[in-house]
């Protein structure tokens, strides 16, 4: 945005004061640094407001397909004005100063920022970073320290890469395989029926009903109703430890390598009526811990649920379909 000097106060000082301001410049670098990382912002006289903003995790395309980079923090800059009076607080509770020091360089330093932009192009903000303006535009780079310190809980966390799914097949294909095999067995029997008839007398259907056992398999559940899946979608895991079934789909919120950092997220997410979970998943012999909500009979649940919570405004969010169980306690991954 456009920086408005001019706005704060005072007339242009004396040499005398310049170099006092220069003087002082490093110890109010310090003095912003600490309000910064205490408050999560820092209001300077003459310049604007610095504003710390935590990014979430964020999918992007890779040479290798697609890769998800970790959360972080960053500082924000929006040049505006700032009265004498906060600038003065800030001061006295950063700086070992007493009022009268801190009402002095309250009325010089904005004087001083104007004529350092003007005859220099920036502002150098030792341990803090720089502003400095472009195309008539004020700009802050942060100091790498001040990164580094922002950011150290996710230091040692690299791009991570996600392997493609494998695309979904088309409903049309899907219906083509068993219903070949549906042809196939019809033909078999009716074969096989037609040259045992030929040696031994058909029984009538009632007869064949009656003999025929009722077979159950103990490793499938019976099969739902579309509508009993429907009211699964974003409900919480049963009591069993189950997260997802084979076919079903979450949505990933973010990735992490550190299973402690994906537990700190998650206490941070907090949805009414939708269990959120750490999914982890091994890959290409790393362990990563996804960060899921919900489970969804279909892609187009899941899809529907992320668009109607706040979570459908960010892009890198995105649906996964479980490849196999994935149990708590138990079988991970896809």
């Amino acid at each position: 945005m456009k920086f408005q000097p001019g706005t704060d106060s005072t007339s242009s000082p004396a040499a005398s004061s310049g170099q006092s301001a220069e003087h002082y410049l490093p110890l109010l670098s310090g003095g912003m640094r600490a309000e910064l990382i205490g408050k999560r912002s820092v209001m300077v006289c003459g310049l604007g407001s610095f504003i710390l903003r935590h990014y979430p995790a964020r999918r992007r395309s890779g040479k290798g397909g697609m890769e998800y980079l970790p959360p972080g923090n960053r500082v924000v800059f929006e040049a505006g004005t700032v009265s004498r009076q906060v600038f003065t607080e800030l001061m006295l509770s950063r700086l070992p100063i007493d009022r009268a020091e801190a009402e002095r360089l309250s009325d010089i330093f904005p004087a001083f920022f104007r004529s350092r932009l003007h005859e220099n192009g920036e502002i150098v903000f030792p341990g803090f970073g720089r502003i400095f303006t472009e195309n008539g535009q004020s700009r802050f780079e942060p100091d790498t320290a001040l990164e580094d310190l922002l950011n150290s809980e996710y230091r040692n966390m690299g791009p991570i890469a996600l392997s493609y799914s494998e695309p979904e097949m088309p409903f049309w294909k899907r219906l083509l395989v068993p219903a070949a095999a549906i042809v196939v067995l019809v033909l078999v029997t009716a074969g096989l029926l037609f040259l045992s008839g030929r040696r031994n007398p058909l029984p009538d259907a009632a007869t064949v009903l009656q003999q025929a056992p009722v077979r159950h398999s103990p490793d499938r559940e019976p099969s739902l109703p579309d509508n009993s899946l429907t009211k699964r979608a974003g409900t919480p895991a049963p009591e069993t430890g189950v997260l997802l079934e084979k076919g079903e789909y979450t949505v990933v919120l973010a990735t992490f390598l550190s299973k402690r950092t994906a537990e700190k997220e998650l206490a941070g997410y907090t949805v009414p009526g939708t269990r959120v979970f750490i999914w982890p998943v091994t890959g290409r012999g790393k362990n990563y811990y996804r960060l899921a909500a919900g489970r969804f009979a279909g892609s187009g649940e899941a899809l529907a649920w992320k668009d109607s919570t706040d979570f459908g405004r960010f892009r890198d969010i995105y649906i996964q379909q479980a490849n196999r169980r994935v149990v708590l306690h138990g079988e991970e991954g896809l």
